[in-house]
């Protein structure tokens, strides 16, 4: 059985993906109330004290969180997947945290037209805007739903595949990567380059990250997950590319596989306004071009 978990505890993103809309992930978890806030300026004291992979941590996550907001290509798992998305996305940290994201994702079988959902997700709060272009002939986009427990909305693969898009390209995550990392080299090629592995079992047990390991953790007991991740000289990051343990079964077309690869290619750092709940007429917040229509939103009084 295919273990999932979807859910994150970080406060804001907006996604477009496609995803599967058919199925469930087999299990999910609830995201916890908050991301831990980006770590406080060095202090030659505080560094002293810091292993190799913490300092590069620090480093990274203030370096992101500098900027505020990025944008992002984003690509989960191996083709064929039912749980496969891939698309674009942003991440507002204007808080000092991964408050906000915006995305544009979902899975494509290889036959349909792509017309991902756009997403976004403040907190716990969602609000999915349709793209109904395939039945329409015609460009046009919405009506908004109001989702308002993002992490109770298990039949919802929209805001399942948002919640782990924001998740997969946040500082949060990112430093919890390299903090945690055995095996850690750093560097030097023009930016820096970042590798190392990681038991799933420590990410399980980290509060934030918890919802998207602990499923993974559950089914390949005892595995390291694996990343790549490269950063500009102003340690700004451009690429992640990760691979986390996963065998299915054996009967499975999937069972050639025995890992679910990641990857995230971040652009346009500190451009772009805030993320926020979408206008009465809403146009994509993930980095795409405004809608041709702007039909009312649907959403709940107050």
């Amino acid at each position: 059985m295919r273990v999932r978990g979807l859910w994150i505890g970080l406060t804001a993103v907006a996604v477009t993906a496609t995803g599967c809309a058919a199925g469930t992930p087999d299990a999910r978890e609830s995201p916890s109330a908050a991301a831990s806030s980006a770590p406080g300026a060095d202090t030659s004291a505080d560094a002293a004290n810091l292993s190799p992979q913490e300092r590069a941590a620090r480093v990274v996550q203030q370096a992101m969180v500098g900027r505020r907001v990025t944008a992002f290509d984003i690509e989960a798992r191996n083709v064929s997947d039912p749980a496969e998305f891939h698309g674009q996305g942003r991440i507002d940290m204007s808080s000092g945290r991964t408050r906000a994201a915006a995305t544009h994702v979902l899975y494509e079988p290889g036959e349909d037209p792509w017309f991902p959902p756009d997403v976004v997700v403040i907190g716990n709060h969602a609000w999915v805007t349709p793209d109904n272009s395939p039945t329409t002939d015609s460009p046009t986009y919405g009506p908004t739903t109001y989702v308002g427990d993002a992490g109770a909305a298990t039949d919802d693969s929209a805001v399942g595949n948002a919640l782990q898009t924001r998740w997969l390209a946040s500082p949060e995550h990112l430093a919890a990567l390299i903090a945690h990392a055995d095996h850690f080299r750093e560097t030097d090629r023009g930016g820096r380059e970042l590798t190392g592995r990681i038991a799933l079992s420590t990410l399980a047990a980290d509060p934030t990250g918890a919802f998207f390991y602990r499923p993974y953790a559950k089914a390949s007991p005892g595995k390291e997950v694996s990343f790549t991740l490269v950063t500009g000289p102003d340690h700004l990051p451009v690429s992640l590319n990760m691979t986390v343990p996963f065998r299915h079964d054996d009967t499975d077309y999937l069972s050639q596989f025995t890992v679910d690869p990641f990857s995230v290619t971040y652009r346009d750092w500190g451009k772009g306004k805030s993320i926020t709940p979408p206008a009465p007429s809403p146009s994509p917040q993930w980095g795409g071009l405004p809608p041709q229509n702007d039909p009312t939103t649907t959403q709940p009084a107050g």
